[in-house]
């Protein structure tokens, strides 16, 4: 049986998913809703800065973007209600425009032919919307959502080494640092916005921005709940990002010690989701890595017996990618069964 993906918001993660897929006969992207030009989306597929050219053949003509021997249908519909999805007979959607987060507009992908929608941000309110941080909270899945979300590439990154470090030693509190490289978001020129600190170059500029990572965090970790703060810093490279960690631990610990228990747990229960890294890395070694994130062990510090730094690498999106394709693979097993 063959799996049929359909995609709203054709942006970075989008385009991300289209070239996992790529080669693929278990599952094939048939649809994409996109309100900007059709022929400047499919070469931002063909050419990608940071990615490279698209490893196949892609052409766009008369609504359809043709790839290999396949075809993909272009949609413009500017919310979930205007899509068709039932004329391509997609089974599945990817909602990557972060635009629409509450399950009432959801609904619209499965009112108009999805039995499933797969958000890759998190919802507006929380408890609204199954929330799955894979690795932590995979068993979710069991119970068979129609729409499920994953959360933000930090809350990813992030939540593994969270869980270990309260599981083996307790943490008390913490304070995260994100790091991360600029997005769309950032302004290439000085530009008035509603923010003043956005409103600056990304290029030229560290810049203090708002993230809720926290509150993504402690929905599916709720043992930590009022135990985490965070702040973030857009920094200007192209991809490649950081947590950087601050955590004061219940019980003391070693250096050695730390990096024991986040070796043994990337090697075992994160195998795949977290990576842990003996080599002095910097943010560009981590754009084409399929982990959520990358735990750098040389940067392990640990004062006071209790009082730990730590640093976990995450990229802009390739790693997250992989973690929606996995779970569309998951949904389409589901609907597998259920149509058996």
């Amino acid at each position: 049986m063959t799996t049929r993906l359909g995609i709203m918001g054709f942006g970075r993660i989008g385009r991300n998913v289209f070239r996992l897929l790529h080669g693929r006969d278990d599952m094939h992207i048939v649809a994409i809703n996109d309100i900007a030009d059709r022929e400047g989306l499919t070469y931002l597929l063909k050419y990608d800065s940071i990615y490279g050219r698209f490893p196949g053949d892609i052409t766009y003509a008369d609504g359809v973007c043709n790839y290999d021997t396949r075809k993909v249908l272009f949609g413009d519909a500017r919310t979930p209600a205007d899509t068709r999805w039932s004329d391509a007979g997609v089974d599945i959607v990817l909602e990557t425009t972060s635009q629409y987060r509450d399950l009432d507009s959801i609904r619209g992908h499965l009112d108009n032919g999805a039995a499933k929608v797969i958000l890759t941000s998190s919802p507006d309110t929380p408890g609204e919307i199954p929330l799955l941080l894979s690795g932590v909270n995979n068993d979710l899945l069991d119970q068979e959502p129609e729409v499920v979300a994953l959360g933000s590439n930090t809350s990813n990154a992030i939540a593994p080494v969270l869980k270990t470090l309260h599981e083996t030693f307790g943490i008390q509190n913490a304070y995260l640092t994100v790091v991360k490289a600029m997005t769309n978001t950032g302004r290439l020129a000085d530009v008035p916005t509603d923010s003043f600190r956005t409103s600056r170059a990304a290029a030229e500029n560290i810049i203090p921005t708002d993230t809720n990572s926290a509150e993504i965090i402690t929905q599916v970790l709720p043992q930590l709940a009022g135990k985490l703060a965070v702040s973030a810093l857009m920094v200007p490279v192209n991809d490649g990002s950081t947590v950087d960690m601050v955590t004061e631990l219940e019980k003391p610990a070693t250096t050695t010690e730390v990096n024991s228990a986040i070796r043994a747990a990337a090697a075992n229960l994160y195998r795949g989701i977290l990576g842990y890294v003996e080599d002095p890395i910097v943010s560009s070694d981590v754009k084409l890595d399929s982990r959520s994130g990358l735990f750098d062990s040389l940067a392990t510090m640990v004062t006071a017996e209790t009082l730990l730094k730590t640093i976990t690498w995450f990229n802009n999106g390739w790693g997250y990618s992989h973690r929606a394709v996995e779970t569309a693979e998951r949904m389409a097993a589901q609907l597998e069964g259920a149509a058996a």
